[in-house]
């Protein structure tokens, strides 16, 4: 009975090794994994007005190569309702692994009063796989997993003086949503918010009031909290009177 017993043993042992080897062996998915290291400055330029300044590095930390990277600074600036993108010019449109590159982009723009600070992202497009790809930068948190599939649906309403949007996912998640709104070709309303537990009874939500004749187009971006780009949508709305 003993000698059964410590062959017991010895044959658990050996299963739980060549688990533990087969686990090894299965290995993760090559992939672009792009990582940064910059700064933003806010102050007064020579000229009297203000000016604030992205300084820093990106690099690819994956084990893929990036191709055709584009890479835009979103200044996002709440105070005048409005979004400007500046390209970044970079010396290769592709990133290798461990390969780093300079970012610098600047924004000017008039001194407010009171003071008030201008939101930046950091946006990099590439080619990975066949596919293309866009994050956001900094994400609200990182993650090693791949974003689930998610798309979502509009509603929109006008009624009288007033504009509402509507944007219920497919999926129940968090999301962070980059969004610039304009009436009568005017920046009225833009930000950089989270939202949380979004479902279709709870949907990421916007109204603002409006003039009744009024001409509304808009632009939103939707990314995953690890700064994945989930959805995009871009539209108009007037009243059309008979």
């Amino acid at each position: 009975m003993r000698k059964l017993a410590i062959a017991a043993v010895i044959a658990v042992a050996v299963v739980a090794s060549m688990g533990v080897i087969n686990y090894v062996q299965t290995p993760e998915p090559k992939r672009v994994d792009i990582a940064y290291d910059y700064v933003v400055t806010q102050g007064l330029a020579e000229s009297g007005m203000e000016k604030v300044e992205i300084n820093g590095t990106l690099w690819n930390q994956g084990e893929k190569e990036a191709r055709n990277l584009v890479i835009t600074a979103l200044f996002i600036d709440e105070y005048h309702g409005k979004i400007v993108e500046k390209p970044v010019r970079i010396m290769n449109e592709n990133l290798l692994p461990d390969e780093r590159i300079n970012i610098y982009a600047k924004y000017l723009r008039e001194k407010t009063i009171p003071k008030s600070t201008v939101g930046v992202k950091i946006k990099v497009g590439w080619e990975e796989d066949g596919q293309r790809k866009v994050k956001i930068l900094p994400p609200v948190k990182s993650s090693k997993q791949p974003p689930a599939l998610v798309e979502f649906n509009e509603h929109i309403g006008r009624y009288h003086d007033r504009f509402s949007l509507e944007l219920i996912p497919t999926k129940k998640g968090d999301y962070e949503v980059i969004y610039q709104f304009k009436e009568n070709e005017e920046a009225v309303k833009c930000g950089d918010e989270v939202f949380y537990n979004v479902s279709d009874e709870n949907p990421i939500t916007f109204s603002f009031p409006i003039n009744e004749t009024s001409y509304v187009e808009y632009h939103v971006e939707i990314f995953g909290l690890d700064g994945t780009l989930l959805d995009e949508m871009h539209a108009s709305t007037e009243v059309v009177r008979g």
